[in-house]
């Protein structure tokens, strides 16, 4: 029995990351596609709470595992790499490479911020089987 759900456990974990690898590339192939398409700078940058969600969803259902958010910025770094290489219009790469930083930084909101619910929750159900 034990076997068995170790079995489901690691498909279950595997799935996860799948899910979370094919979402970060999603997302940075629209990001990418914002680009290509002419979207002002400042506005690309919004692309952070896109990752957001998905890193805190993938948290979520991974129980706040490094594992997740580390699948998500892999999938969206082969397309972030080659973002990077383009110039603004001042000629310097630091737009799209602050970009692929805001994008670094939704994924890493989204973990901290499903750490922070997991734990409160756990705190509060400490709470109610004191008070019981």
């Amino acid at each position: 029995m034990k076997k068995e759900f170790m079995h489901r456990s690691g498909w279950k974990k595997a799935g996860i990351i799948l899910l979370a690898l094919i979402g970060g590339f999603l997302l940075s192939f629209l990001g990418f596609g914002l680009l290509w398409s002419g979207i002002a700078w400042h506005f690309q940058l919004l692309m952070c709470f896109p990752f957001l969600l998905l890193a805190w969803v993938i948290s979520h259902w991974n129980r706040a595992a490094v594992e997740s958010c580390a699948s998500i910025v892999l999938g969206a770094a082969p397309l972030g790499i080659l973002i990077t290489q383009f110039r603004d219009n001042n000629d310097s790469h630091l737009m799209p490479v602050l970009i692929v930083v805001s994008w670094l930084i939704g994924i890493a909101a989204g973990y901290f911020l499903t750490k922070i619910s997991m734990h409160s929750n756990f705190v509060q159900s400490e709470d109610l089987n004191r008070r019981d």
